[in-house]
């Protein structure tokens, strides 16, 4: 039985993580910024422990006697967006894992990434993705850009440290209102089962279940080679458009409301609907991805198999129904 201390653990991924690692036996310790609002968790057996990701000596008194960290901490991005809380959290952050897991000789580091800043034109597989020649300059791809860097940069230097990269993340979680806060796909889904989006910028998605995000995290932190990154996306051919995956889930739910792809253009209204984020991953060329192999690094090292987006999207509405978020 390992001892693992988990980062981020009130979120989508987090949560799934620590069900998880609890499941297979394992003991399970997070930082959380309010123990009551992560009351679920405890419920299923996960120690708590109240302090903030920004603040070293919170990480550190989180993390002793723990012998492996997935760090799934993140600020989103969304329409409203401050560099320097972006940087204490996603840049910040990640330092402060990596300082107490190198102090306290933890076996390894799972770090939760983006894959916002690849060049991923090319046909090969996206774990050799080069650095695009010029990613976006929103905070969010910034600061997660540097983490992504600095997590590397220790490996090089010996720490055992690799890194996941997921796609959008969506589907059910123990906390259901952390599960559809406002950055969440699960929000955007909703919304769209609900009737309350109407458009959507255009550009491909890689949905990912969030059980496929936790395996797969899980697997890197058994199975992965320090240095290497590993991409947690879901089937190339379930690679939609947001607006075509809201469709597609209302359809499961045999609900007649319909979301219209938006395409991206120089208008300020745009920007203030969606956010930079979206806004600048919708400008990046990409490569078609149904073109990409299914035979990855990802899943010859880690055995990793996302679930097939229809049968995603069929769990993640019954689970709102089940929650009483529709009927």
């Amino acid at each position: 039985m390992s001892a693992v201390f988990v980062t981020g653990a009130t979120g989508l991924a987090g949560s799934n993580i620590c069900s998880q690692l609890l499941e297979r036996g394992d003991r399970v310790r997070a930082l959380v910024r309010g123990v009551s609002a992560a009351e679920p968790l405890a419920a299923l057996g996960v120690e708590l422990v109240e302090g903030d990701i920004t603040r070293a000596k919170d990480v550190r008194r989180a993390a002793l006697g723990c012998d492996a960290v997935i760090h799934s901490a993140a600020l989103l991005g969304g329409a409203s967006q401050d560099l320097a809380d972006f940087e204490a959290v996603n840049f910040d952050g990640t330092r402060h894992v990596l300082d107490v897991a190198a102090e306290l000789g933890m076996r390894r580091v799972v770090a939760l990434s983006t894959g916002t800043f690849f060049d991923t034109r090319g046909d090969g597989p996206l774990e050799e993705a080069p650095i695009a020649a010029h990613p976006s300059d929103d905070p969010y791809t910034v600061t997660k850009l540097a983490a992504f860097r600095e997590a590397h940069a220790r490996a090089a230097g010996g720490q055992d440290v690799v890194t996941c990269h997921p796609g959008a993340i969506f589907g059910p979680s123990p906390l259901a209102k952390r599960a559809l806060a406002r950055t969440s796909f699960n929000r955007v889904l909703l919304a769209a089962l609900k009737g309350r989006l109407t458009r959507y910028l255009s550009f491909p998605v890689s949905w990912v279940f969030a059980a496929d995000v936790a395996r797969g995290s899980i697997a890197a932190l058994d199975h992965g080679v320090s240095g290497e990154r590993y991409m947690l996306d879901g089937r190339p051919q379930d690679c939609l458009s947001t607006a075509e995956c809201c469709n597609k889930v209302c359809e499961i739910a045999k609900l007649p409301q319909r979301v219209e792809d938006v395409p991206v253009s120089d208008d300020p209204a745009l920007l203030e609907e969606f956010g930079p984020t979206l806004v600048a991953i919708a400008r990046s060329e990409r490569g078609d991805p149904a073109r990409r192999s299914m035979d990855t690094p990802t899943r010859r090292r880690l055995g990793y198999q996302p679930t097939r987006l229809g049968e995603g999207l069929a769990a993640m509405v019954d689970w709102l129904r089940a929650i009483g978020r529709i009927d």
